[in-house]
């Protein structure tokens, strides 16, 4: 009895150990996973090899959205080209069209992406726009900005995407500026050269909301009595954040491509072509909202659709391999009354302006056009 007493003391011991050392593996893991959504990133990555350039086209290697239909930038360190039409397909490269070269010597053995902002880190003056840098004041500090000058009392004010920059509105600022509204581009915290946020995490909206109503007083002081958020990918879920603390500002419509209206969803995709166990997504989740203090279910715009006053346009695009579109489709459905859905194929994520500009400028004006 003794004998089987101490070996029945060891089993629970034993088990007892694997358990803890169980749960910290787990959590560890989560940990981990929560990290890369919550952790600035911002160098560049550079997945393509130029392997041919003739002056008229390029052949690429390597990506997996190369041959993307429509049209884009490829941007290198310290160079810019501007992308036509694919050519031809082979064992594992692209040609495509060059229009051209903007800046820096294009030549085999660059290292480059796939620009869907075109001009890549550019400024207004690449899309052919004069433009003023600025700082918005907040309480963080003063956040880099640009702005672009209109005859609109209207403004418009540009949110990226996540580890993105300004550069992403450059597509469409062409559209607004020959409607006669100023554009602000903003930067939000923990971007580069902005001020952090207390923690240095992204809070994915939950308090990137603040640095979009800082902006908003600033257009305010400037002269604007109308406002129109746009976003993109985050910045997507960031807008109507702000829409929903800032009930009593001059907020008269809302643009988003391919918003992030539910992090759930695009989280568990990321988390499963990375091979993640399921569990181990909710436990990462679980860890996101201890690190952060941030609600899932708050962030859930979906959830919040019945609070919505303003105007919405939203561009989808049925190949976005990042950001599902279906919580975009359940708010299309539940507000047909404000939300005017524009779906795109081929482009991926934010690619919806590349894929078919004319359709998404058109969308641009009328919307605006209707404020």
């Amino acid at each position: 009895m003794a004998e089987e007493s101490r070996w029945r003391r060891r089993v629970a011991c034993t088990v007892a150990v694997v358990a803890v050392f169980g749960v910290v593996a787990v959590g560890g893991a989560g940990w981990y996973y929560s990290g890369l959504v919550l952790d600035p990133v911002h160098a560049s990555d550079y997945p393509l090899e130029v392997m041919a350039f003739n002056g008229d086209e390029v052949t690429l290697k390597g990506g997996s959205d190369t041959a993307t239909p429509g049209t884009y930038g490829l941007t290198w360190a310290n160079g810019n080209a501007l992308l036509g039409p694919t050519v031809t397909t082979g064992s594992g490269t692209v040609t495509r069209k060059v229009q051209k070269v903007l800046r820096g010597e294009l030549r085999p053995g660059v290292r480059a992406y796939l620009d869907r902002w075109l001009w890549g880190d550019g400024k207004p003056s690449a899309a052919g726009v004069p433009y003023t840098d600025v700082k918005v004041p907040s309480p963080l500090g003063g956040f880099p900005a640009w702005r672009t000058e209109g005859t609109s009392p209207t403004w418009v004010i540009a949110v990226h995407g996540r580890n993105a920059n300004p550069a992403e509105a450059l597509r469409v600022l062409p559209t607004f500026h020959r409607l006669g509204m100023p554009m602000l581009g903003i930067t939000y915290r923990n971007d580069e050269g902005a001020p952090p946020g207390p923690d240095g995490k992204f809070h994915l909206g939950a308090t990137e909301w603040e640095d979009v109503a800082a902006a908003v007083t600033y257009a305010k002081s400037q002269g604007a009595t109308g406002i129109v958020l746009y976003g993109w990918s985050m910045g997507g879920g960031i807008v109507p954040m702000a829409v929903r603390k800032l009930p009593d500002e001059p907020i008269k419509g809302i643009i988003l491509d391919s918003p992030v209206l539910d992090w759930r969803s695009p989280i568990a995709l990321g988390a499963q072509q990375m091979g993640v166990p399921d569990f181990l997504v909710t436990v990462g989740e679980w860890v996101i909202e201890r690190r952060t203090g941030l609600s899932f279910d708050d962030l859930d715009q979906v959830r919040h659709a019945r609070e919505f006053k303003t105007p919405a346009l939203v561009f989808v695009d049925t190949a976005d391999a990042t950001v599902p579109v279906g919580p975009a489709l359940e708010l299309a459905k539940a507000r047909p009354d404000l939300v005017t859905l524009v779906q795109t194929r081929g482009g991926g994520h934010t690619g919806s302006w590349n894929v078919d500009p004319a359709r998404y400028e058109e969308a641009l004006r009328t919307f605006a056009s209707s404020l």
